[in-house]
């Protein structure tokens, strides 16, 4: 234990801050269960939400550091906001390892440029998409999700990937690139740059 914090435990200070931020968490976990109840499922519903939680997050995290002024104690086992959730989950996410192993695998890296000759028009493409994937959602969510262009191409890829643009309103294609890789699956920089394979 460093001296900083030894020199808090069992004063009136530590003490007083500690119920300070105590009823700071309650009250902060009242407010988001109250504004989490309220919600329907709404995309407008979501950046009020995000905000709720950070809140939280942050009493959470000052409750904490109370405790710890006050006994030494850390209550609650929190992750810092640089760490991943789960490291095991993100190690596999994108590819499985077991289906590569010792064998050869085909891989294909592309580039393909388009034309935003109606910007309005292919986002409005993107809401439609949207919307059909979501029928229960309204204009106004279909609005809060797709924002902008990039918003719009994701959707519009969601189910059919890169053929769900061709033929998009507002969306000309220009030019595009590939090529065609074999190796032997053994591709330790897949999850740090999983285009590195390319330049190599």
């Amino acid at each position: 234990m460093d001296e900083e914090h030894a020199d808090t435990q069992w004063t009136s200070g530590a003490r007083v801050a500690y119920r300070k931020r105590t009823e700071e968490l309650i009250a902060a976990l009242q407010a988001h269960l109250s504004h989490n109840l309220d919600r329907a499922g709404r995309q407008a519903e979501l950046q009020p939400y995000f905000e709720s939680a950070e809140t939280l997050w942050q009493a959470t995290k000052a409750f904490n550091d109370a405790e710890f002024d006050w006994c030494g104690s850390i209550p609650l086992a929190l992750l810092d906001d640089d760490e991943d959730w789960d490291d095991e989950d993100d190690e596999d996410e994108g590819h499985d390892d077991d289906e590569t192993e010792g064998g050869t695998v085909l891989t294909i890296v592309g580039r393909w440029d388009f034309l935003l000759a109606d910007t309005d028009a292919f986002i409005a493409e993107g809401r439609s998409a949207y919307l059909k994937g979501w029928p229960d959602d309204t204009e106004e969510d279909a609005e809060h999700r797709i924002e902008n262009a990039e918003d719009a191409a994701a959707q519009l890829m969601h189910r059919s990937e890169l053929s769900g643009l061709e033929g998009a309103a507002g969306l000309q294609p220009i030019r595009s690139v590939t090529s065609f890789l074999v190796h032997d699956g053994d591709d330790e920089t897949f999850d740090e740059d999983p285009f590195a394979i390319a330049r190599d």
